[in-house]
């Protein structure tokens, strides 16, 4: 099975070629190299130049290069369209192996896509967001190998004329990093629905659902995976008499989900969202017995792209109820009965790496993974890291056309029920990004980032970046 991973960039690069067959009409082909070096005073970086940069940046001084190919290739009728895209970073220290950023083709026919291969998802709110908006899915990890089939848009339902419209995917990915549970696979899909109150206000209401899936466990050896268990999977069922304890009173396989609830607005001198993001990873989750555990996010464009401040975003990560203190429990008769407490989030006693890849969390990172072991194996989660209160403020603008981007965060880390920490560890980071506007007889972009990091949590840390950057088309 591990051969098969690494035939797998083969095969989308393949699919590259296939369409220069069917297809008439080949747009210019764009590129982009980019040379990227970070140095901090202590050995690991600070948190906000390693989280959300699609796991890119490793958490140690570095420097590399990284180089894309993107192209679009249209039917003679323009009913079809193919995309493609070839992303690789390789870094100047040689015990860093290069990494594939993204490797993708991706098919389209009206509104529908088909996407095979790794491609990282669109960055929402500007970048500020500490988690893009979605609580158990950021841009804190690589883009995981496989097949998507998605909406482009939202598609407007026949019987709802012109004030209700859905989008949805549905997605199966390879989880091919080195984890615990060897040869796991990742279900996904979601369902969104958008509400057209009037002219200038709307409502996103809609669940997104993963489940980590079959793979070969060390302890429990190998995990469901036949057409029952499979529909048991993305109906998010028990797993039956076969299936580990856990399982069977909760859900087959490792779920994870959150409820979204968005409002949007579009007014004449500025536009606001609002966002909720709700997690579950169980049935009292999927109640709200967990509640008020969640993302909350407000963010606000003032229309003003080259004002002093054009973009704002407030955010509160709050995770700390955790469905309460009640334990599963087995009874005199040997039987597991199922308890509404102690959601230990992204963590799963079968999928003992967690909700993680690369090592990386692929929710909030303001979740802490453990180290990698002895096997550049994760564990999952830090428990007791997984209980917290943070939040976050952050803004773009413009100062003598230099454009920039800050983020301040604040957190707490709890710990977990029996033992919470005394005193609770705090940490305050910050994160500064100034891009260069465009320099005579200089061909590349510039854009220099300044972070740091103080509290109880991490080290005390102050790091720099730099990214010399050129984009055209062969």
């Amino acid at each position: 099975m591990k051969k098969t991973y690494y035939q797998f960039p083969l095969f989308v690069l393949s699919i590259f070629l296939f369409p220069q067959l069917i297809f008439s009409q080949n747009t210019n082909t764009k590129y982009s190299i980019e040379l990227n070096s970070a140095i901090s005073t202590k050995k690991t970086l600070p948190f906000w130049l390693t989280a959300n940069t699609f796991g890119t940046v490793p958490n140690t001084d570095f420097a590399s290069i990284n180089t894309s190919i993107f192209s679009e290739i249209l039917a003679k009728n323009n009913s079809f369209k193919f995309e493609y895209k070839a992303s690789l970073t390789g870094f100047i220290t040689p015990s860093k192996k290069p990494i594939i950023n993204e490797l993708y083709g991706t098919f389209q026919f009206k509104n529908w896509n088909i996407t095979l291969g790794n491609k990282n998802d669109e960055i929402l709110w500007e970048g500020l967001s500490s988690s893009n908006g979605n609580i158990i899915k950021s841009t804190n990890t690589r883009a995981l190998p496989g097949i998507n089939i998605v909406t482009k848009d939202y598609i407007q339902l026949p019987f709802a004329k012109s004030w209700l419209s859905a989008k949805f995917n549905f997605a199966e990915y390879l989880m091919n990093d080195k984890r615990i549970v060897d040869n796991a696979h990742l279900h996904h899909k979601s369902l969104y629905f958008k509400s057209q109150l009037n002219s200038k206000l709307s409502i996103i209401t809609g669940l997104d659902h993963y489940v980590q899936w079959g793979g070969t466990s060390p302890t429990y050896g190998k995990q469901p995976r036949n057409f029952k268990d499979y529909l048991r999977i993305i109906t998010g069922s028990s797993g039956g008499n076969s299936a580990n304890q856990g399982d069977q009173i909760n859900a087959l396989g490792n779920t994870l989900g959150a409820y979204l609830l968005q409002f949007n607005y579009k007014g004449e001198k500025l536009n606001w969202n609002f966002y909720y993001s709700h997690l579950f990873e169980d049935r009292s989750g999927r109640e709200m017995m967990n509640y008020p555990d969640a993302l909350y996010g407000v963010f606000v464009d003032l229309k003003k792209p080259k004002n002093i401040i054009s973009k704002l975003l407030v955010e509160v990560t709050y995770i700390r109820n955790n469905s309460g203190t009640s334990r599963h429990y087995r009874d005199e008769n040997g039987i597991w009965h199922a308890a509404s407490g102690m959601d230990n989030y992204f963590n799963n006693f079968v999928y003992n790496s967690g909700w993680t890849y690369h090592g990386n969390t692929i929710g909030s990172p303001y979740f802490t993974p453990t180290q990698l072991n002895e096997n550049g194996k994760s564990n999952g989660i830090i428990v007791g890291d997984n209980r917290f209160i943070a939040l976050n403020l952050g803004w773009t603008g413009m100062i003598h056309q230099f454009t920039y981007k800050t983020i301040f965060s604040r957190v707490m880390y709890v710990g977990w029920f029996d033992t919470e920490y005394n005193p609770k560890p705090t940490q305050f980071s910050g994160f500064l990004e100034v891009a260069f506007p465009k320099l005579k007889n200089i061909p590349f972009d510039i854009s220099v980032s300044s972070s740091f990091d103080t509290g109880t949590y991490r080290p005390v840390n102050f790091g720099g970046y730099i990214k010399l950057s050129k984009k055209g088309i062969f």
